[in-house]
């Protein structure tokens, strides 16, 4: 056939069409090409998406489809639905890693109730038809899971993902069936979470219909994805394997486990490369899918990786005829109306009782913060290991909010051991049961087996409509052999035996603070082994009392061992409605002898009660106090001022035995004790006494905790109240100025501390070794 001049020129444009290079091949005119982003998966090093996505906004790139896998769902989830680069760094940054992926969550959003037994236990086991279970060891998330919906948030507004700024796909892993699933709506935060639910990591996601996990053991690099979209362009960002490695590389057995779970992964990655226009390969091979801590190197080396490919960034954008700016303004957050709440998954906890946590009504407006306080509420309780919620649309205006929720067992054991250079070493254990007596309740047996042991029982049973009040009655035994000093020096043995029963109520309503009111009857058996002015044949003396009380008491602190943030403050009135106090006497004595300075005085047994009575007070009045405050000059230096009270106002002149407030050393065994730089625990003893002191902590690498401090005691002895109000610097009756110093290490088994301390009057050193989670209430 032979060709015409006029038939010419459409055939070489034809030509041009099928055989021109790879960026004219996809470079439609007037903008008709479709850019594709896609993410892979790959943990912490998934952050060095950023940069990349920065290095495209400079070139004026802004695709038309985004497609993420894992952490590149997330990076790119939140890229489409309107965060900018800078955003999404600041997003990162401000993320608490360590918390996030972890079974813990801030100590400040523990229920008040609950904030006593959290986070102190080496292991916690289920105990399911009396048999122990073991702990799955996956990660449920739940701060992963309230991060996620804080920031997709705006979303809510969206019926479907290609109604976000920029189309938005995301591929998670049918347990099920092993093929993957492309989310294109619905709730963005499950599609995220489902894409991230790492195995052997993160707990799988459970959906309506199927139970899901992570997208990268099917395809983590979704080039195939983001072309059937609709891309004719692609960039692509891998920071994982982009082929089967050698043996030599995989690092032992658990290596070559993953490759084969992720080999379906691996050869779609092989084959999707060859589709991709740009493809970039991050050089982070000094990091791992866990680096989340090394998040600011990651970031650097993704703006680096950026920079890289900027030019060629440049050149597509010349090429496809685009120049589109960064987003601007940051997404959407408006409140929304709820208009129903559906709880699922409880069974131990009420509807009513987690709808009461939740303090949200149907036809409520609520904001993001709003419902993430709730929630936190919900979780709270520690009775849960998950709860997060869904919201879908019921009309134009108003949302459906499910609240899901993974329960606890009705009961689990935890323990822990611990070690220190006073009370010596000890098995911590507890039990811990749900509606054992009546719904709604919570029972616990605490039991430390040691050389001092003490004993626990502690039950509480939410009140009310509402469930603001908790009726709370506790038990508790507790053994302290420990010495008097006199100048610093060792003096004796103290052997107390403390039995308490309380009965109360407290307020459950705030996850910062509760107040208390209540009665108590209190039993302390005491014994001195080697004071020689305690005649020999006394066995040991008794002080009970009964006594009304009053608490209020507030921690917004962010953790219960290393606290970087927050305060704690205690105001307590003890009134004391009846004491008594007895001797016991070996068997078989009739006369015990107290030694003089010049002889001894014989006291006949039946003489005995009628003088110890006259030293057993009247009813009486204490008032003790406590505050402290960390305020942080940046993440690693902390300043913390403190201050304490005790006082104990009555009429009764001296002479009478009080019950004393113990000021010393590192440890708060009792509620009501006060630790003390540059003296031992419990070294004074006193009716009456004011500390003020400031301390430092420095925190030089993760995990390590340096504090020094110095604090100011002033004390004395038993004053009538009415000398106390003319008399306003009692207190100035002894003092002590103390200095001190601690090193403290974050390990597996908890705080290990090694501390010392002296003050100006004796000068002498005490020191503090301590291993472990106790009994205490502190131990640093």
């Amino acid at each position: 056939m032979t060709l015409k001049p006029h038939m010419l020129i459409p055939i070489l444009l034809l030509g041009l069409v099928f055989f021109r290079p790879s960026y004219a091949q996809e470079a439609k005119p007037a903008r008709d090409a479709k850019i594709g982003l896609v993410l892979s998966g790959g943990g912490a090093k998934g952050m060095a998406h950023v940069g990349i996505i920065r290095a495209m906004e400079k070139a004026g790139i802004r695709p038309d489809y985004v497609v993420g896998t894992s952490m590149g769902s997330v990076v790119g989830g939140l890229y489409a639905l309107g965060y900018n680069a800078d955003e999404l760094e600041k997003i990162i940054r401000g993320v608490d890693w360590d918390l996030t992926i972890s079974n813990r969550v801030d100590f400040k959003d523990i229920a008040f109730e609950e904030k006593e037994y959290y986070n102190r236990y080496l292991l916690e086991v289920p105990y399911v038809n009396g048999k122990l279970s073991l702990p799955s060891g996956l990660i449920e998330g739940q701060v992963l899971s309230e991060v996620l919906h804080y920031y997709t948030w705006p979303s809510n507004q969206y019926d479907s993902f290609d109604d976000f700024p920029i189309p938005f796909r995301c591929v998670a892993t049918d347990i099920m069936t092993g093929r993957p699933i492309v989310f294109e709506g619905g709730s963005l935060h499950d599609a995220i979470r489902s894409s991230i639910a790492i195995p052997t990591a993160f707990s799988a996601f459970e959906l309506e219909n199927t139970v899901v996990v992570d997208g990268g053991v099917v395809d983590n690099f979704p080039v195939d994805v983001v072309r059937r979209m609709g891309a004719d362009f692609v960039i692509g960002v891998n920071v994982s394997s982009e082929d089967f490695e050698d043996i030599d590389q995989l690092g032992g057995f658990g290596g070559i486990l993953m490759q084969i779970a992720m080999a379906e992964s691996i050869r779609r990655t092989v084959v999707n490369k060859e589709f991709t226009d740009i493809y970039i390969k991050p050089d982070l091979e000094n990091y791992s899918t866990g680096s989340f801590g090394d998040y600011d190197a990651i970031l650097k080396l993704g703006d680096k990786a950026g920079e890289i490919f900027l030019d060629e960034f440049k050149r597509a954008a010349d090429s496809l005829g685009v120049n589109i700016s960064a987003f601007q303004e940051k997404p959407t957050s408006q409140p929304i109306k709820i208009d129903s709440i559906e709880i699922r998954g409880n069974h131990l906890f009420s509807d009513d009782l987690i709808k009461s946590k939740l303090e949200i009504d149907p036809g409520q407006e609520v904001t993001r913060d709003e419902i993430r306080e709730s929630i936190r509420h919900v979780y709270g309780m520690n009775g849960f290991r998950k709860v997060d919620y869904r919201l879908s649309r019921t009309n134009e205006e108003t949302f459906n909010m499910l609240v899901r929720t993974k329960e606890k067992t009705a009961t689990t054991i935890s323990t822990s051991i611990h070690y220190d250079n006073l009370f010596s070493a000890g098995l911590l254990t507890n039990m811990t049961i749900r509606n054992w007596i009546g719904n709604s309740s919570r029972s616990v047996f605490l039991l430390d087996i040691s050389e001092n042991p003490k004993f626990r029982f502690d039950h509480y049973k939410y009140l009310g409509k509402d469930k603001n009040f908790a009726f709370n009655f506790r038990a508790n035994y507790l053994r302290q052999e420990f010495p008097s000093y006199e100048e610093g020096k060792k003096s004796d043995v103290n052997i107390i035996r403390n039995t308490r029963f309380e009965s109360q109520v407290i307020t459950t309503n705030s996850l910062k603070q509760s107040f208390l009111l209540g009665l108590a009857y209190d039993v302390a058996r005491s014994r001195v082994l080697f004071n020689v002015a305690i005649p020999e044949n006394i066995k040991s003396g008794v002080e009970s009392y009964f006594s009304a009380r009053a608490r209020y008491y507030r921690n917004s602190q962010n953790d219960r061992n290393f606290p970087t943030r927050g305060a704690e403050g205690v105001l307590e009135a003890n009134f004391r409605l009846k004491s008594w106090l007895d001797i016991n006497v070996k068997s078989g004595i009739d006369t015990v002898y107290f030694k003089l300075d010049n002889g001894e005085l014989p006291v006949a047994v039946e003489f005995l009660d009628a003088l110890v009575d006259e030293l057993v007070p009247n009813p009486h009045a204490t008032l003790t106090g406590r505050y402290s405050k960390f305020l942080p000059f940046s993440p690693k230096f902390q300043f913390k001022p403190s201050g304490a009270f005790g006082l104990t106002l009555t009429n009764d002149e001296s002479g009478k035995s009080y019950r004393e407030f113990f000021v010393g050393g590192y440890q708060i065994i009792r509620f009501i004790d006060t630790n003390f730089w540059g003296l031992n625990y419990g070294e004074v003893q006193t009716p009456n006494f004011a500390k003020v002191g400031a301390d430092l902590q420095f925190i030089p690498i993760k995990k390590l905790y340096l504090r020094a401090g110095a604090n100011f005691l002033g004390f004395s002895d038993h004053i009538p109240l009415k000398e106390v109000l003319k008399n306003g610097d009692f207190l100035n009756q002894k003092t002590y100025l103390g200095f001190g110093a601690d090193i403290s290490y974050h390990s597996l088994l908890g705080p290990i501390t090694l501390g010392m301390g002296t003050n100006t009057s004796d000068k002498k050193l005490r020191t503090y070794v301590s291993i472990g989670l106790s009994f205490n209430y502190a131990d640093r």
